[in-house]
């Protein structure tokens, strides 16, 4: 199953497109534009193929508060509120694959000026250049997928970056076409229900979280 999660002003039962490109976070804007070249549009809507976690639902904000006691020692009240998102389940999606741990290598290269895919190349070379490549390559896999690509950066992109393994993008969504439509509580449920989903495709889930 193929998972999207936006927040729920968001949410419509119908057609939604990627955020307008001025709204667009200037970290992320330059690999999006990137990313565009390829795939031919951008920004893009991601989906997490088979990993529900990497779409950012379990997300929450932590608060506490702190009372002394009598004998001078303090007790803490924590207290969770999760994020107004819900997250959408799709059964087939023909999008364009970006594979997830790659790409966030990469975002870390597109997102300062001047840097670009001749940065990538050079910082992956130095990597591979390494005296002893057995503990770089098991602490790091895209060396060894760097190598095998030959050092070539086209090689690399289409073989590994541009593999469906656990993301795809798209340029638009149908939310009415989900299959699963997940929210953390009842109130959420019923606003999803007046938007007219499908009550049986509703489901809360009551995340526990464990803090340490």
């Amino acid at each position: 199953m193929y998972y999207h999660c936006r927040e729920l002003k968001y949410v419509l039962y119908d057609k939604v497109y990627p955020a307008p490109i001025d709204k667009v976070d200037n970290f992320l804007l330059p690999a999006y534009k990137w990313l565009g070249q390829y795939c031919g549009y951008c920004p893009q809507i991601w989906l997490s193929r088979s990993v529900s976690q990497l779409t950012g639902y379990k997300n929450a904000n932590y608060s506490s508060k702190s009372k002394k006691r009598d004998d001078g020692t303090y007790s803490v009240k924590r207290n969770i509120e999760f994020e107004d998102k819900v997250m959408f389940g799709f059964d087939i999606i023909k999008g364009f694959p970006v594979d997830y741990y790659i790409w966030c290598y990469f975002l870390n290269h597109f997102s300062e000026d001047g840097h670009s895919e001749d940065y990538i190349t050079r910082d992956l070379n130095e990597w591979a250049q390494e005296g002893n490549l057995k503990p770089v390559i098991q602490a790091y896999p895209i060396i060894q997928q760097w190598l095998n690509s030959d050092r070539k950066f086209d090689v690399f992109i289409r073989k590994y970056l541009f593999s469906e393994k656990d993301q795809v993008v798209v340029p638009s969504l149908n939310l009415k076409s989900a299959k699963k439509v997940i929210c953390h509580n009842e109130k959420q449920r019923k606003t999803l229900r007046k938007m007219g989903f499908i009550e049986d495709r509703i489901e809360v889930r009551n995340l526990k979280w464990k803090i340490l």
